[in-house]
């Protein structure tokens, strides 16, 4: 959930780059990935399925993947704030914005469980994983790729010895009546920190290999869909293919793999749209890609509402008629509020609720050469 303001940082990487009117440097294909993962849990969350659909758990996964990146592009892309940078300064108050950030969006997001919808939030989740990569944000970019690798791998059998420990078998309800259900739900549910951390660490990794780079953005084409592919199809070979939501390492690095494939193709291909009439047709995704926090509370806000309202609709008809009704009416609410604002409501009262700009260097503090984008998750 981001905007990529680089706070006067270069953002090298040609024509995934674009500069906009208010002088925000943004990279595009992000808006859209971003605007297609809400599309796809939106879908997730209203159309009928037996959570088998292609957009069951993958769309998560590419919204985690996409969380990582832009907790990268915060912290200075492929350049992150160097560890001396006004004394250290810089790198500190970095972790605070983000920190705070991260607690921000676990009050939203236990807020929105109470709205007892049928969904499994993943913001108060995702604001967990936050506060695990405070400490993590700038270290190596190879230690960030092995690390995700090593959470892929061993995180499953972590999850399997958490639910032995707390006796609990399947994803853990979040329980007002409960206060300890919250905290370990973020580590056996829906979005388990120790198969979704891979996610946002690969996403980090990529931010600091400089995902608008083309050469990069190739890599993450080639590599991605070849390996997704693999793990698809050995999984099916085995007879145990990939099924969304189990966190098998599989799972992880099949699904983990396909977002990073689908991150690298947008952004190549969004960044190279040329025309008016291109630009116009891409804009309703990567309009809302930039607002997603508050289209993602929106959508869940107006599922609560639909449903006390329609308790005993749940056929098939209903359920499409209220997809395409969220979905279309987000896609418009986005482009029409992006005519006027740079950000949506909810990114915006998140901005003024944090440090600004965290990594400018207190008065005093001695200048620096590095300077780390503005770019948030819930900007």
């Amino acid at each position: 959930m981001s905007t990529h303001d680089n706070g006067g940082a270069v953002l090298r990487g040609g024509p995934a780059v674009v500069v906009t009117p208010d002088g925000v440097t943004r990279i595009p294909g992000l808006d859209a990935a971003r605007g297609l993962a809400i599309l796809g849990m939106l879908a997730a969350h209203t159309l009928p399925g037996d959570g088998d659909a292609f957009y069951d758990g993958r769309s998560s996964i590419l919204f985690a993947t996409l969380a990582g990146i832009s907790l990268g592009l915060m912290t200075g892309g492929e350049h992150p704030i160097a560890r001396a940078a006004a004394g250290g300064a810089l790198r500190r108050r970095a972790r605070l914005s983000i920190a705070i950030r991260a607690l921000l969006l676990i009050a939203l997001g236990l807020g929105l469980w109470l709205l007892e919808t049928n969904i499994a939030i993943i913001l108060d989740s995702y604001g967990f994983l936050f506060l695990v990569c405070v400490p993590l944000l700038f270290a190596n970019r190879w230690a960030l790729a092995a690390g995700a690798l090593v959470c892929a791998v061993i995180g499953p059998s972590v999850i399997d010895a958490i639910g032995g420990a707390t006796s609990w078998d399947g994803p853990l309800p979040v329980s007002a009546e409960n206060p300890l259900s919250i905290p370990l739900s973020w580590l056996d549910s829906y979005y388990p920190a120790p198969v979704w951390l891979a996610y946002v660490l690969a996403g980090l990794a990529l931010a600091r290999f400089g995902v608008a780079r083309a050469r990069v953005q190739l890599v993450m084409i080639v590599g991605g869909f070849a390996v997704s592919a693999l793990g698809y199809g050995l999984s099916n070979a085995f007879g145990d293919p990939v099924v969304a939501h189990t966190d098998t390492t599989m799972e992880a690095i099949s699904s983990g793999a396909l977002a990073i494939a689908v991150i690298g193709l947008l952004v190549a291909a969004v960044g190279r749209v040329r025309g008016a009439a291109g630009r116009r047709l891409i804009r309703p995704l990567t309009a809302a890609g930039a607002m997603p926090l508050t289209i993602y509370t929106a959508q869940v806000v107006a599922i609560a509402i639909v449903g006390a309202l329609f308790p005993d609709a749940h056929d098939d008809a209903f359920s499409w008629a209220l997809f395409l009704g969220l979905a279309i009416g987000s896609l418009v609410f986005a482009v029409v509020w992006r005519v006027r604002f740079t950000q949506g409501p909810l990114e915006w009262l998140f901005a003024r609720l944090t440090l600004r700009r965290p990594w400018r260097a207190p008065r005093g503090a001695a200048g620096s050469d590095q300077v780390s984008p503005s770019a948030t998750p819930t900007r």
